[in-house]
């Protein structure tokens, strides 16, 4: 099923208004005369038509329904630009990394390709992103937790 087909109702509500529509960062279709372009997920490119006319003729990927608290949020935000993916090992440990690390299941860790990594320990930063778990195939991006609809 394409997006244009999963989001018909939305885009047809919006076209008969005469409008044009858009998409947040978070997934939800939108009116663009009356949203600020800066939350539209078409915001970054040149012509924003083409980018609909692409995001339309995709795919639609269902997306887990995960959030983030506005305490992660902000811990994300606080992220040097380098640090790309967080994944937590075997003890329940939450590590930043720079680059792609591996998974590897005999020591339950995540073995980066560099030194460039963090731990982000709860004694300093408490518990935070309960739905990343060893259990986790790939480590998260962080530009796609970033994204994650942001709850108090």
């Amino acid at each position: 099923m394409k997006n244009r087909e999963k989001f018909a109702k939305e885009i047809l509500d919006i076209a008969c208004k005469g409008n044009h529509f858009g998409v947040t960062k978070a997934g939800e279709i939108i009116s663009c005369p009356e949203t600020d372009c800066a939350k539209c997920l078409f915001n970054d490119d040149y012509d924003c038509d083409i980018s609909l006319e692409q995001w339309s003729e995709s795919e639609y990927v269902e997306k887990p329904k995960y959030t983030i608290t506005s305490r992660e949020q902000k811990f994300l935000d606080t992220l040097v630009p380098g640090c790309k993916y967080i994944a937590r090992d075997g003890n329940n440990r939450l590590y930043i990394y720079g680059k792609k690390p591996i998974r590897e299941d005999k020591s339950e860790s995540w073995v980066p390709d560099n030194s460039n990594y963090y731990c982000a320990t709860g004694d300093i930063f408490g518990n935070m992103f309960d739905f990343i778990k060893w259990g986790d195939v790939e480590p998260w991006k962080i530009e796609d937790l970033k994204k994650l609809e942001v709850r108090e």
